[in-house]
């Protein structure tokens, strides 16, 4: 058989004037034939195997073609042809030797020598062979047919079309690969396939189109429809454009698309009359996903963007402005916690470009309404406080606002998806009641109060867990707060106390508190509050070096020390807060003591002065009074020496006190107050008033009773030093420091342009623009900048 297919090859080519080598015609015959035993046989059987053109089409039409037919129009294949074993494989329609058959006749009549090669003349019997089946099976079965027997019937005829034509195809598949390509014509398959496209789909589409929009339509409502028929019919659209979508988008698309968008607006008008806002975005949410469900059941996935912009523009962008108008809107699911549709909100809107700024202005508004409430009502309160201690030491305003900023960041993270829009509305919404006027104590001495009883030990007692949430809350309100460096200042005096009155309940807390403040704000801004920590560390360490020192002194020199137990903590003056400094006449014990230090510290370095400041330290002294009881009383230095003039039951009066200790009359009086008038009454004196008079006269008191053994006096209030003025002070020097450093590194800048750089320079406060003008027309005045003589808005700089 081999050798009988490679002469009839052979000839072949032989026809069509080819070269054949001699060796292939001698291989023809097992035995060897020569060169002219050969080429007869080749001419004989070229002359005997010509196929005439009706002859071998009334072979191809009626072996080929009406078989194919009768299967399309029947169902019914001849007994002979085997049939594949899996059900789900096409059926066989030919035998394998009848479909061979086929194809060498359709070979051999487009292989044959012209004037007998009839590829052009089979390549138009194969379009009018399609084209007489389709008018005389396909168009009729269509009449009269519309809605869904009309799509059924157009999808069976296209199934069976597309049967005809990949059979067709095979039948002509040297037509195809050789003439096709020579010719530069229409290749058979897509001929095929325009056949049913001009003459059927066009005189359908119309039809057709309409009703798959009525069925997707009635899906959309609920109805249970044949989505295979609608996936079929669909993907004839996609077939018939031979490989581009053109096709599709033109007739189905552009139709579809206007029709969903009608839908839904419909749909929107009748749910905003009837829904709530968050029923209403639960309908729309569904809405969305039934139509992107409806693209991988039916539709071609370049559809699902197209669609989604169309629903999304329809329930979404077009009646958003109603839908945040609604009593149950933005405001109404903040006020009862509705997370899900707040989430669900979010999730809606960010589909909408730009849609996320209305929900987000709302939010901002909520949450700054909210926290003004809270500030008003606080300043109502505030108004019947009295003192300074019942307005500093209530926790309770501040904790208000941790937990209003708790819930709204809650919100953020659960429902917005830490979305940086409401992060910066809520930022936003905090910073303008944080940064309100409340009256003569303001948000940072509150804040710093807070921190304050959380970290001493007399404030609330929590586990080190709460210390540290309460203290990660509290950094981030503070974040809020304009004027940073008035709470730094305030801070800082805090922080000192309880470190030098050793009141401060954790110093891993404390070192927790600035390691927050300084990720927040910088190594400057918590480089004092660092350096205050590492000199007590110092300080510790320098008092046990002198510990040794005094050991290793020979009696004579220890009897330096007064005989009293005697430590000194030396600190650096400018990370401390400025204390007032006020010279007092110490006892002898005290003088001996303070100038056997003052020698051991010069032997360590001789660049450092020492500066005593008697109003911070500390004393226990021992008091046995006249009804035998014994306390010991913890009091300051000045304290100590008024007491210490009541060695007996002698009476000094206040000028006697003032001359003795060396202080000043006003801070005499407040200390003997401390004595007399206070808690804790240790002097008598000789009025009855509440006040201490100049001619008051002090005497021990015998009757003075408390049941503990240790007593602490607490020392006068001293002044603040984190006065409104010294912050101002040290704004100024920021400012104008900011102002140069521009300046000199501009050369030349606009008033605007100068005002909006050092605004966004100066991190740790908002100064007013006016006082920034001031500053500018100071520095002028020194000569560091002058104005341009031809442009006065304009700054120059004066190196």
């Amino acid at each position: 058989i081999n050798r009988l297919l490679l002469v009839f090859e052979l000839a072949s080519a032989c026809r069509r004037g080819r070269r054949v080598r001699w060796s292939a015609l001698t291989y023809l015959s097992p035995r060897g034939p020569s060169a002219p035993q050969v080429l007869p046989l080749l001419d004989k059987m070229s002359i005997a195997n010509i196929v005439p053109l009706e002859e071998g089409w009334e072979k191809i039409n009626k072996e080929g073609i009406q078989v194919l037919e009768e299967f399309l129009d029947t169902g019914s294949i001849r007994s002979t042809v085997q049939q594949n074993k899996d059900p789900k494989k096409p059926k066989n329609v030919f035998t394998k030797a009848a479909y061979a058959d086929l194809y060498t006749v359709v070979y051999n009549m487009c292989t044959q020598r012209t004037p007998n090669n009839w590829s052009e003349q089979l390549y138009k019997r194969y379009g009018e062979a399609i084209s007489d089946y389709v008018q005389r099976q396909v168009l009729p079965a269509l009449k009269d047919k519309n809605d869904t027997p009309l799509m059924k019937e157009l999808l069976h005829r296209w199934s069976n079309h597309k049967i005809y034509v990949k059979w067709m195809d095979r039948f002509f598949t040297y037509l195809d690969r050789y003439y096709v390509k020579l010719q530069s014509v229409q290749p058979l398959y897509n001929r095929g396939y325009l056949i049913f496209q001009s003459q059927v789909f066009d005189a359908f589409k119309i039809d057709t189109r309409k009703a798959l929009l009525r069925v997707i339509n009635q899906e959309r409502m609920g109805e249970h429809i044949d989505t295979d028929l609608v996936k079929g019919v669909i993907e004839m659209f996609i077939d018939l454009g031979l490989g581009n979508l053109d096709l599709y988008t033109t007739e189905f698309e552009e139709a579809f698309l206007p029709d969903t968008s009608d839908y839904y607006v419909r749909q929107a008008s009748g749910w905003l009359m009837e829904d709530s806002f968050p029923e209403y975005l639960r309908k729309a949410e569904a809405a969305l996903q039934a139509e992107e469900q409806r693209v991988t059941n039916y539709l071609h996935r370049s559809t699902q963007s197209k669609l989604r912009h169309v629903v999304i523009q329809a329930l979404l962008e077009k009646p958003q402005t109603q839908l945040l108008e609604k009593e149950t809107g933005v405001v109404y699911l903040l006020d009862n916690d509705k997370r899900e549709d707040l989430s669900r909100m979010h999730r809606m809107f960010s589909l909408v470009e730009n849609g996320l700024n209305p929900t987000a202005m709302a939010f901002r508004q909520y949450v700054a309404d909210r926290g003004n409430k809270i500030v008003d009502e606080r300043v109502e309160q505030q108004k019947q406080m009295t003192s300074k201690n019942e307005v500093l030491g209530d926790p309770s305003f501040i904790q208000t606002l941790l937990d209003l900023h708790d819930r709204f960041k809650g919100i953020v993270h659960e429902c917005f998806s830490q979305d940086s829009l409401f992060q910066k509305s809520l930022k936003e919404a905090f910073e303008v009641f944080i940064n309100k006027d409340i009256g003569k104590f303001s948000f940072a001495a509150l804040m710093s109060g807070f921190c304050d009883r959380i970290l001493k030990k007399s404030g609330e007692r929590l586990s080190d867990d709460q210390v540290e949430q309460l203290l990660m809350k509290m950094v981030e309100l503070f974040s809020f707060l304009s004027d940073k460096d008035l709470f730094a200042e305030i801070y800082r005096n805090q922080l000192a106390k309880r470190l030098l009155y050793e009141t401060s309940a954790s110093e891993d807390a404390e070192k927790s508190m600035i390691a927050k403040l300084k990720m927040k704000c910088g190594a400057q801004f918590t480089s004092k509050l660092e350096g205050m920590i590492n000199d007590l560390t110092l300080a510790t360490d320098l008092q046990k070096e002198f510990r040794e020192h005094c050991d290793n002194l020979n009696p004579e020199s220890k009897q330096a020390l007064g005989g009293i137990d005697f430590s000194v903590t030396v600190l650096t003056t400018g990370f401390w807060p400025s204390y007032q400094v006020q010279d007092a006449n110490l006892n002898p014990q005290m003088q001996k003591a303070i100038q056997v230090f003052q020698t051991f510290y010069d032997g360590r370095t001789s660049h450092r002065r020492l500066q005593w400041i008697h109003s911070l330290g500390q004393a226990a002294i021992l008091g046995k009074l006249a009804n035998g009881r014994r306390h010991d009383f913890i009091v300051n230095t000045y304290q100590a020496l008024i007491m210490l003039l009541f060695q007996g039951n002698e009476s000094h009066n206040l000028a006697f006190i003032q001359k003795s200790t060396g202080l000043d009359l006003a801070y005499t009086k407040k200390l003997v107050a401390t004595l007399a008038i206070s808690k804790y009454k240790i002097l008598t004196k000789s009025s009855e008033s509440k006040t201490i008079e100049d001619d008051e006269t002090f005497t021990p008191n015998d009757s003075f009773q408390c049941p503990h053994r240790k007593i602490k006096i607490p020392p006068p209030t001293s002044e603040e030093t984190h006065n409104k003025e010294r912050v101002e002070e040290d704004r100024t020097i920021a400012i104008e420091a900011a102002i140069v450093r521009i300046m000199k590194m501009r050369r030349t800048l606009s008033h605007q342009q100068l005002i909006t750089e050092v605004l966004t320079q100066l991190a740790f406060f908002k100064p007013n623009p006016k006082l920034i003008k001031q500053r500018i027309e100071h520095l002028i005045e020194r000569e560091y900048l002058e104005r341009d003589p031809t442009k006065a808005s304009q700054y120059r700089y004066l190196a």
